[in-house]
């Protein structure tokens, strides 16, 4: 199994009728919701979660995970 960083964005209060959203990175929340609507910002953001994997503030909480998928190798006996 491979894994990769998954960013999830939870809402208090719906933004554009969604309370959750899923990103690759911290970077990518921002390029998709204004930061006051997330209520910190970014470089703010890495500072208050490094260690951690898990923040939270009134208006979000957002988490970092790891993404299970199903690596890509082929048999070489099936070729």
């Amino acid at each position: 199994m491979e894994s990769s960083k998954v960013v999830h964005v939870h809402f208090k209060k719906p933004y554009e009728g969604m309370t959750d959203l899923y990103f690759g990175s911290l970077k990518a929340i921002y390029l998709q919701v204004p930061e006051d609507i997330i209520g910190i910002k970014y470089k703010s953001l890495t500072n208050a979660i490094r260690g951690k994997d898990c923040y939270e503030n009134k208006r979000c909480i957002i988490r970092i995970g790891a993404l299970q998928r199903m690596s890509n190798i082929k048999n070489k006996d099936k070729q």
